[in-house]
């Protein structure tokens, strides 16, 4: 019994953290499959102990997998309509996240140390630059469905700056008001 009081502490707590944080990829962007994961075998092995009786703990894990499975899968969903809802709504939009993405990548590889050093010489650096986010690319995200959180780590990540004008526009299109902050916080 003292094992179940224990387990279900410890599950509460991860829960209050998932919904709190979320997942993230490495550039930053919101990572529904990852997130759905997490909630799902949080929640599966909450459930799978609330009901295990004896085997608390073996359900527990049972319902985790479950959960994380199915988690998995809806939040790739999600992931997924909210790509294709872009790419038929504002296909350069979707090109300029997914340039920011790779530059994000290589960026990243590159501040990685290197194992041992070669003898070969390594290519010579190309010059990668962020393309700004537009207003015109936060009303594309904003109406495929993009959570504020993310739109604002593209903003961050992408270096990009705003006019008075810019956030004016954004306020107009009933941008959400998160949006605009952080617009005010990269003003030219």
């Amino acid at each position: 019994m003292k094992i179940l009081f224990r387990t279900v502490g410890v599950i509460l707590v991860s829960v209050e953290l998932l919904l709190t944080t979320g997942c993230v990829n490495p550039d930053g962007s919101q990572n529904n499959t990852g997130t759905g994961a997490l909630i799902g075998g949080a929640f599966g092995a909450l459930a799978g102990a609330a009901g295990g009786g004896r085997y608390a703990g073996q359900r527990a894990l049972v319902g985790a997998l479950a959960g994380a499975l199915v988690g998995g899968l809806v939040g790739n969903m999600m992931d997924r309509e909210q790509q294709e809802r872009l790419r038929q709504q504002s296909p350069q939009t979707l090109q300029t996240i997914q340039h920011n993405d790779y530059v994000a990548q290589q960026q990243s590889a590159a501040a990685q140390p290197t194992a041992a050093p070669t003898s070969v010489q390594p290519a010579p650096e190309q010059n990668l630059n962020y393309t700004p986010i537009t207003v015109e690319d936060i009303k594309a995200l904003t109406a495929a469905g993009v959570k504020t959180d993310a739109i604002n780590q593209e903003i961050t990540t992408s270096q990009s700056k705003y006019s008075p004008q810019d956030i004016a526009a954004a306020q107009q299109a009933n941008v959400d008001p998160a949006v605009i902050a952080c617009m005010k916080n990269h003003a030219s």
